[in-house]
């Protein structure tokens, strides 16, 4: 077997979980609270990689709402979503095969994304994922997002590892904008939160299954 040299920094919505679910449940217990029209599972998919404030403005634009309504949407999503991250949500394809043998290979692991921290650490937490990650950075107070490269810096500094090869994976192009900022290979994957066409994203790599990273890099 191949000696695996890198250390690999996940996005988590898209890349790691398909968390729509979750997130369209909670928005839109807050749109009816606020008499607003609800929002399809699809279309909300459309405005996830940007942080909840983010997401909260384009619905609220979306489903008719003033500009006024922008704050008071996003603090109560924020308070459903928080409460419950992880009822409807699932793995993407192929995710838990490619931890486990990551794992298994004693490969450092880490999460880079632009949910907040609580949120990020809950929803790991309560899919058992905990074990997998040495480094979890999500969304924090005067820390700019992704595609700004500061949160996979950050993430970076959190493997305490001499290695420094890195690869960020991810599905937008939020991912792969900070991972040629903060100077480190990307891998985009299929299938993810992203209405771009992924091959013009100018990642390192691209794959149409997280487990075609095992044979793309030649690692089994």
């Amino acid at each position: 077997m191949k000696k695996i040299n890198f250390n690999f920094i996940f996005d988590l919505d898209g890349t790691l979980v398909h968390s729509v679910p979750d997130m369209h449940h909670a928005i839109n217990k807050t749109l009816t609270k606020y008499n607003l029209k609800n929002i399809s599972e699809e279309k909300l998919q459309t405005f996830v990689g940007e942080g909840m404030l983010s997401l909260s403005k384009k619905v609220v634009d979306f489903c008719g709402g003033d500009e006024s309504l922008y704050e008071v949407i996003f603090k109560s999503y924020r308070q459903n979503y928080s409460e419950q991250p992880y009822k409807y949500s699932t793995l993407m394809p192929g995710v838990i095969d490619t931890l486990n043998f990551f794992y298994e290979q004693k490969i450092l692991m880490g999460i880079c994304t632009n949910k907040r921290q609580f949120v990020t650490e809950k929803l790991i937490k309560e899919m058992n994922l905990n074990k997998f990650f040495t480094t979890i950075v999500g969304a924090r107070d005067n820390i700019p997002l992704k595609p700004k490269p500061n949160m996979l810096l950050l993430a970076m500094e959190g493997f305490k590892t001499k290695n420094k090869m890195f690869y960020m994976v991810g599905d937008t192009s939020n991912d792969i904008d900070a991972a040629k900022a903060a100077n480190i290979k990307s891998i985009v994957v299929e299938g993810g939160y992203t209405n771009k066409d992924i091959k013009k994203l100018g990642a390192t790599h691209t794959v149409k299954n997280m487990k075609d990273i095992i044979k793309l890099l030649d690692l089994s």
